[in-house]
């Protein structure tokens, strides 16, 4: 049996347009983290689509590149690498429907896709719709409100954010209400964007598996955001950073699990700990994030390895490490 990895910006997603800078290093981090992981295990040959801009990265012994040039059509080159595969592991952002696109695309050949169930990923692509997921099922969210119709600030500083956009992409912050009218006027297309409260707090995110509404805490890890001309931007993550309230996040993991029991394999989940409310969730990343690039030199854990141990049962989290590691994304 071959997997198929398939990580969309670096892998020929962007075949015909230009690199999107501010995704293609975490695209490429990801993407070789994913295949350092493989190494470990020599009996599973990945076949791998590569945009031909991209092409050096460091291979487990046995696999296939396909270079992706840049008049090719990678859904064509998709579809025929699927049928080739028996496992397909996808990285890809959910704006615009690319992750749930892929995961189609996948589904239709009936391959085992390593990814949440199809209607679990339209929940996580849409921030709107997992804060009204989360809110119904009582568990603690930022909460969340499309900015449609809103002409006055809702809340005394802003945070204006894409519906479905990834990480810090796109983000506005709005500290004065007084120039949320100004603001929000600059803006098109209010339906796909949403606002938040900005929140004082460390933001964090959880690393973690989920099967069938179970899940397991990997690790916690520190988000380092600054912010520039009023936008948000990750500089780096420090991945096992070691909070004490371990025992507290894995409860919300476990609640999470409770109310998206759809949600399967590796999922992060960001969060901002408020000094007041304690944690709530900002949202949920159904793919690998960042934080995942640290990880097995900070856990020990091959993180790939107990993905397709769920397959057929629970994954098996010997810890053999236990430090924090610093994943610089800039």
């Amino acid at each position: 049996m071959k997997i198929l990895v398939f990580e969309y910006i670096t892998g020929g997603g962007f075949a015909g347009q230009v690199l999107p800078v501010s995704l293609l290093a975490e695209g490429r981090m990801m993407l070789q983290a994913l295949l350092d992981d493989l190494k470990f295990l020599p009996n599973l040959p990945a076949l791998l689509p590569l945009d031909d801009r991209c092409l050096n990265v460091s291979l487990p012994r046995g696999t296939e590149v396909v270079p992706v040039a840049q008049t090719d059509d990678i859904k064509h080159i998709l579809t025929d690498l699927i049928s080739r595969a028996g496992l397909i592991w996808l990285i890809a952002p959910e704006s615009a429907g690319v992750l749930t696109g892929l995961a189609q695309l996948a589904g239709a050949q009936q391959k085992i896709l390593l990814l949440s169930q199809p209607e679990t990923l339209a929940i996580c692509a849409n921030k709107l719709s997992t804060y009204h997921c989360l809110l119904a099922n009582g568990i603690p969210a930022v909460e969340t409100l499309s900015l449609r119709g809103l002409h006055e600030a809702p809340f005394s500083a802003c945070v204006i954010k894409p519906i479905d956009g990834v990480g810090c992409e796109g983000s506005l912050i709005v500290e004065n209400p007084t120039h949320y009218p100004a603001a929000i006027a600059k803006l098109m297309n209010h339906e796909s964007l949403l606002v938040q409260p900005l929140l004082a707090g460390q933001v964090l995110s959880l690393s973690c598996l989920f099967k069938q509404g179970r899940g397991w805490l990997l690790c916690c890890n520190q988000q380092q955001v600054e912010v520039r001309q009023n936008r948000f931007s990750l500089q780096a993550c420090l991945v096992n950073a070691g909070y004490p309230q371990l025992t507290l996040y894995q409860e919300l993991v476990d609640s999470v699990a409770a109310a998206m029991p759809g949600l399967w394999g590796y999922i992060g989940i960001d969060i901002i700990d408020t000094p007041d409310r304690g944690p709530l969730i900002l949202e949920i990343n159904p793919r690998l994030t960042t934080s995942y690039v640290g990880i097995r030199q900070a856990t020990g854990i091959n993180v790939v390895e107990q993905v397709l141990r769920l397959l057929d049962g629970d994954p098996y989290l010997c810890f053999s490490n236990n430090q924090p590691v610093l994943v610089d994304i800039q």
